[in-house]
């Protein structure tokens, strides 16, 4: 509306002219309410929003009616809207009493103890303050609309002055579009709006969208495809669109103000992993690109030291920690929540509100908003809206009392997500409302979505908490059918008395054909002629349409050379399930990022597997030794060997000692069960263990290895072994075998080697997996193997060095081809790299 008159003085010639002052009705009522308190000091206060939701709450929270309820919050905003209909109708409490519900006596009951808190408080709503009003204080006009309630329409005809009446011609042209889902509708919508915009440079629009909150996300794409595509870009500055969406989001969604609540909520308590990285890489912390590299660095660096959980103050010690161990400069984002938890940790116990809030905004300007000189204007205006909200908390002590601080930063958190908060940017052309609604204004044209058969007129949507009858009665809008066609007959003449074009639509929510329209709307609609809209997501269908570019494959990187280093033998187990990963996870070092889990992960699980068997058999050295051992001694060398594992484990990362305990038993009930298996092996000696590392050089590369297991047999005859503590299969097969891990390994004792094997130590089927030439090797059952077709395994040794002769070149060669083996792309997180479709047969 200031826009409007804006327009019409400047169309009028006038450089400068009275601000007008317009209101709507709730402010202006109670812009008057204080000024009345300015020259009465003993008129009520009256409760902001905040304060009556609260009251609302604890009021149906303390009555013996809302002892049930999981929610009370949810019939306390119910009993708030009853009673603001109430007044709104005129409708008297008496009147609850003739209609004996279990909804209205509750309501009734919830009334008067509400009524007399506030008389305890000396407040007042502000659903109340007409009632003060016996005439108007100052000359007023107002505008007339169908979306005036009975009482304040009266007293507006009796003493409201001027009353503004819209033109009444009705609009010139109409038109009707039947989309085939609402995506397409959307697009359409978005596409007339820019033709509008092309059309004329001083084309206004008022577009009905109804209930887009759940789709606003969808909109808002539709709407920047096609009057904002800036938006869409990574490299372009968003800058301003030509349209608006009413109704506000959130406060609690604004980046500001969710840094801060979650500052503040993390402050106390135990925080997940996940929370604490968000918070360490935010945005807001960060004083430049070089401090953002820093706590990503630092997070990558805490992903494989860190517990899945720890409170704040711990975390802040581990990130310094973990910070100085890996030499990184000093992070901004640790120094900032550290000033930012002692401003709250400076005020204990429970206190009022008044005390809570400054040591709250102490906190954010120290830490999450201490760059507020880079702020959008959007997000000044959502960190000052939240600067009011902490205002109204501080000055409701009478209200709340003494709180502790959970139970402040709860009510401040519910506060937020309960207010809904849209920053001033200007008056675009193009506006759009979730509400069915009178314009008020005149535009230059208008489009009213969603009226399909089945949603217009609206279904009845009565008041839960009062009686059908006592609605229909007093008229309550919404409450029946036939008040609901009233609203929709009214509505449909304000559109149409409210700009010269008009275009109605309609579209099937599930998308399965073309929604018929509401016959409510007027008849002799022409059908909308618009070019083919694009439809959702907007990126693909621009992907489609996008000119066919030149393609040149690339598929050979620059050869292996210093100062390059490989990552052992895993470099040729991923060069030969596909030659682009191999590359990738070698010389990119593209590592898929750890996740902190609760407890020891898969990873640290088999590390402890192959820790607690080295010191086993360290002790053993041999099968007989095995055999002679007493159960009770068993029992101790399995307990300090896996307590041993445990520690050494835990100086890396601790998870805690309740999960020590739990893993601590499980590996001790795993190993004992794998000596078990052990026992029935033909008679060995162990010859090497894991703790010393090998190089294996194959096409002049060389790779480390860290071979499990080496034992002999009586005869001199060498077995090697490789833990495994998941299942397995004989993945080492093949020309490209997807482990190449135990043909490399048999390369380096290839003297007298006449058997490998996975020890698979998993509880589930405990065993040997062997390519073996010899039968019982690995107890009674097991039979000699196949050995891929050869006569021996010296044979089947020279097939093995060839291959990874073959491997190792490939990758010396710089081979990084996209071509996986089988199974390869199910255990690959590089498809964003690489581009592979998941489903070959696409």
């Amino acid at each position: 509306m200031f826009d409007c008159v804006e327009r019409a003085r400047r169309d009028a010639g006038f450089e400068v002219w009275p601000t007008p002052r317009i209101r709507d009705y709730s402010s202006w009522l109670r812009e008057h309410h204080l000024r009345r308190q300015v020259r009465d000091p003993s008129a009520l206060r009256v409760l902001n929003d905040v304060e009556e939701r609260e009251l609302w709450r604890l009021t149906v929270q303390g009555s013996r009616f809302g002892e049930g309820f999981l929610e009370p919050a949810g019939a306390a905003a119910a009993a708030r809207a009853a009673r603001r209909t109430m007044v709104d109708y005129g409708i008297p409490t008496a009147a609850l009493a003739a209609h004996a519900t279990e909804e209205s006596q509750a309501l009734a009951e919830w009334i008067r103890a509400f009524d007399a808190r506030c008389r305890a408080l000396g407040c007042v709503r502000g659903d109340e303050l007409l009632q003060d009003h016996g005439t108007a204080p100052e000359p007023i006009a107002w505008i007339e609309s169908p979306a005036w309630r009975p009482v304040a329409r009266r007293w507006l005809e009796r003493h409201g002055g001027l009353r503004l009446l819209p033109a009444a011609e009705l609009s010139s042209s109409g038109a009707l579009l039947a989309a085939p889902n609402p995506n397409a509708e959307l697009a359409a919508i978005a596409d007339w709006a820019r033709s509008g915009l092309q059309s004329s440079p001083n084309f206004r629009a008022w577009i009905c969208v109804p209930e887009f909150g759940a789709r606003r996300d969808e909109l808002r794409d539709a709407f920047d495809a096609a009057l904002a595509p800036q938006r869409l870009s990574l490299h372009a500055a968003a800058g301003a669109a030509a349209y608006a969406l009413a109704g506000g989001t959130p406060l609690s969604e604004f980046a500001p103000v969710r840094i801060a609540l979650d500052t503040l909520n993390l402050a106390r308590g135990v925080v997940p992993f996940d929370r604490f990285s968000a918070l360490l890489r935010a945005a807001q912390f960060q004083a430049s690109g070089a401090d953002a590299g820093g706590a990503m660095r630092l997070d990558i660096g805490l992903r494989s030291r860190a517990p899945s959980e720890l409170p704040l103050a711990e975390w802040l010690a581990l990130a310094e920690r973990v910070a100085r161990e890996l030499e990184l400069p000093p992070i901004d984002t640790l120094v900032r929540l550290r000033d930012a938890l002692a401003a709250l940790d400076r005020l204990q116990g429970a206190q009022p509100l008044s005390r809570w809030v400054p040591q709250w905004v102490a906190a954010f300007e120290k830490g999450p908003w201490v760059h507020r000189h880079r702020w959008s204007s959007g997000e000044f205006q959502s960190a000052e809206r939240l600067r009011e909200l902490l205002s109204a908390l501080a000055s409701a002590d009478r209200l709340f009392g003494n709180l502790t601080r959970q139970a402040a930063e709860r009510l401040l958190t519910a506060a937020a997500r309960d207010t809904q908060f849209q920053p001033q940017t200007g008056i675009p052309p193009i506006w759009v409302s979730g509400e069915y609604a009178d314009p008020w204004l005149r535009y230059d044209a208008l489009w009213i979505a969603g009226l399909s058969e089945d949603r217009w007129p609206a279904h009845a949507d009565p008041n839960p908490m009062l009686p059908i009858a006592l609605q229909r009665q007093y008229g309550v809008a919404g409450a029946t059918a036939q008040s609901q066609l009233q609203i929709a007959e009214e509505l449909q003449q304000c559109w149409r008395s409210r700009a010269p074009q008009v275009v109605f639509s309609c579209a099937k929510p599930d998308g399965s054909g073309a929604s018929l329209p509401s016959p409510l709307l007027p008849a002799g609609l022409a059908p909308l002629r618009l070019e083919a809209a694009a439809p959702q997501p907007h990126w693909l269908h621009g992907l489609r349409d996008a000119p066919p570019l030149e393609s040149i494959v690339d598929e050979l990187a620059p050869p292996f050379a210093e100062p390059e280093r490989t990552r052992g033998v895993a470099s040729l187990r991923e060069q030969s399930r596909c030659a682009f990963r191999g590359f990738s996870h070698t010389r990119l070092r593209s590592d898929e990022l750890a996740r902190p889990t609760p407890g020891f992960s898969p990873q640290e699980r088999g590390q402890l597997v192959h820790d607690a068997l080295e010191r086993i058999w360290s002790t053993l050295r041999d099968s007989a030794r095995l055999e002679a051992l007493e159960p009770a001694a068993r029992a101790r060398l399995l307990d300090s060997s896996v307590a041993g594992a445990i520690a050494a484990i835990g100086a890396a990362r601790d998870p805690g000692e309740r999960w020590r305990m739990r893993e601590h038993r499980r590996t001790r009930d795993l190993l004992e069960r794998w000596l078990e298996v052990e026992r029935r092996r033909e008679a060995f000696s162990v010859e090497r263990l894991e703790q010393s590392r090998m190089l294996a050089r194959h096409a002049g590369v060389d790779f480390e290895c860290r071979v499990d297991r080496v034992d002999r047999l009586l005869d001199g005859a060498r077995v090697l072994i490789d833990y495994k503590t998941g299942s397995g299969n004989a993945d080492w097969r093949g020309e490209r075998p997807d482990n190449p891990q135990l043909p490399i390994y048999a390369q380096l004792f290839a003297q007298r080697l006449v058997a490998v094997a996975y020890g698979l130590v998993n509880a589930a089927d405990p065993g040997f997996l062997a390519e073996s030439e010899r039968n019982a090797v690995f107890g009674p059952q097991q039979r000699r193997s196949k050995l891929e077709g050869l006569a021996s395994f010296d044979d089947l040794l020279g097939v093995w060095s060839a291959r990874i002769e073959r491997l190792a070149a490939e990758f010396a060669a710089g081979h990084a081809q996209v071509a996986p083996t089988l199974q390869a792309c199910s255990s690959c997180h590089l498809q964003g790299l690489c581009r592979i479709p998941a489903n070959r047969d696409e």
